[in-house]
């Protein structure tokens, strides 16, 4: 699948959901047991075991950044354990939507595996990249001294740090269908094939993430109230941090399914249809 760089076709949204949506429903049992055992259940027992502490009614902010630091510092290994086990299963699922072959689940997980280290190396490097794109307008602004003149700065880098992730969104699909094994080889095919569509990307992603997580919240503000006022507090808490991992489980399968449809679609290599 190493075609050369081209430009890339109109990006269609509709089309991408009705493949992302075909996929899923076709591979629903695989989905529920990978999302369930790396992301799911992980995300459960991080929140009851290690709940992070909320900052005090009228905190500012850097008490509440600070709480944090201090969270992390005492459970970085269980956060980073927490980060490996939920890219693992999502290289999986991706491994289950791009291969033709129709991999089984554990074979999905064996190449999801070996395309791990593969995806961290490429996720550091736009991270890393990000980081700069904030930190460069954020400095030179910050230089005039002015609060005003930072926010602009900060606010600059914030967009061209977004558009820069959505121009390497595909990455790690790439990685999965492609079984590219140099990072840096797969975020600039990820660049070439986003070109031109940067803009209804964006949005495709940012609305489907925006619809789960508010429907998410309605569903474990209300859920949790409710086993609240039946069951008592504690039942309430577990029931949310239940609710708060399966809607993040959800989220994963529906955004590894649209990434993949995405990168068919750009990719020019299939027709309309599910797959998967």
């Amino acid at each position: 699948m190493n075609r050369p760089l081209s430009a890339s076709p109109r990006f269609d949204s509709n089309r991408a959901w009705q493949e992302a949506s075909g996929a899923v429903n076709a591979n629903r049992d695989a989905l529920i047991a990978l999302a369930g055992v790396f992301i799911a259940l992980p995300a459960f027992a991080l929140t009851v075991l290690l709940p992070q502490p909320e900052p005090q009614p009228g905190a500012d902010m850097d008490a509440a950044m600070e709480l944090a630091a201090v969270y992390f510092r005492e459970n970085w290994l269980a956060l980073v354990a927490l980060g490996l086990l939920s890219t693992l299963g999502t290289m999986a699922m991706l491994t289950l939507f791009g291969h033709a072959s129709r991999p089984t689940v554990g074979e999905a997980i064996r190449k999801g595996l070996s395309a791990t280290p593969i995806a961290i190396l490429a996720q550091m490097i736009v991270g890393f990249v990000m980081t700069g794109l904030v930190l460069a307008p954020l400095s030179l602004f910050s230089f005039a001294g002015s609060k005003a003149l930072a926010m602009v700065g900060l606010t600059a880098g914030l967009v061209i740090a977004a558009w820069f992730w959505t121009r390497t969104s595909l990455t790690t699909p790439i990685i999965a269908a492609e079984t590219r094994r140099n990072p840096l080889a797969a975020v600039q095919r990820s660049f070439a094939l986003t070109r031109g569509n940067a803009g209804r990307l964006v949005l495709f992603l940012f609305l489907l993430v925006l619809a789960f997580l508010i429907a998410g919240q309605v569903l474990q503000w209300s859920v949790t109230l409710l086993v609240q006022l039946v069951a008592g507090p504690d039942a309430g808490t577990i029931t949310g941090a239940l609710i708060s991992s399966m809607v993040q489980a959800a989220m994963a399968v529906y955004l590894a399914a649209a990434m993949t449809s995405s990168y068919r679609q750009l990719d020019g290599a299939s027709q309309p249809g599910p797959f998967g």
